[in-house]
């Protein structure tokens, strides 16, 4: 457990007072990450698995202090009236929850989970949140291009759970393909939502220029 925790706060993520050490060791997801990618067989990553990933992934953003401000907030966007995106979008809330407990890039970290109705209403939630990441739930493909306008215009990351997701407009997403972790990045996305990242996260994944 020591290890592991040691790990968060060497890339970015620096434990809290009485954090129990739940998240999961980055040195073995990124290890696996330099092993390929695979082709074929894509899945969703655990929940708890994906915060982790999704906690080492935001610091390779140069310009995550600027978009958040003083409190990394990060939503959970889900489709209320689907029950599959409910209940993703709820397993995922539950795991991003334990992120409260540490700093990520020393900034403090507060997640939400909003179910998307119109974009007005996300304006609304973004402004009143200073929200600076969405986590997008499956069953938003017909709201996305709303979605997207949204974190355009607030420089706000869309992050995915699929590979489907990224090749629709997200910035970036992290999964399994033939059980080895996948980080797929959308280039240009990633610019229209105002994220800068490092070479050595662009290095980890597989771009779409």
């Amino acid at each position: 457990m020591a290890t592991r925790m040691r790990i968060l706060v060497a890339s970015g993520v620096k434990q809290r007072p009485g954090w129990s050490g739940r998240i999961l060791a980055l040195l073995v997801c990124l290890s696996v990450l330099a092993g390929g990618f695979a082709l074929a067989g894509e899945e969703k990553m655990p929940a708890a698995r994906f915060a982790t990933f999704l906690a080492r992934m935001l610091t390779y953003d140069n310009n995550l202090k600027e978009r958040a401000g003083a409190r990394l907030s990060i939503a959970v966007l889900y489709d209320g009236k689907n029950p599959a995106s409910v209940a993703q979008g709820t397993e995922m809330s539950a795991a991003l929850k334990n992120l409260e407990l540490v700093r990520i890039a020393d900034l403090p970290v507060n997640t939400l989970s909003l179910p998307f109705t119109d974009a007005s209403e996300l304006e609304q939630a973004v402004v009143s949140n200073s929200i600076a990441a969405f986590v997008i739930s499956d069953g938003l493909e017909k709201q996305f291009a709303q979605i997207k306008k949204v974190s355009e215009k607030s420089k706000i990351i869309t992050v995915g759970t699929s590979g489907t997701q990224v090749r629709a407009g997200c910035t970036i997403a992290v999964y399994l393909d033939s059980g080895k972790s996948k980080i797929l990045v959308n280039l240009p996305s990633s610019r229209s939502e105002g994220i800068a990242f490092t070479s050595d996260l662009l290095g980890l994944a597989e771009v779409i220029q």
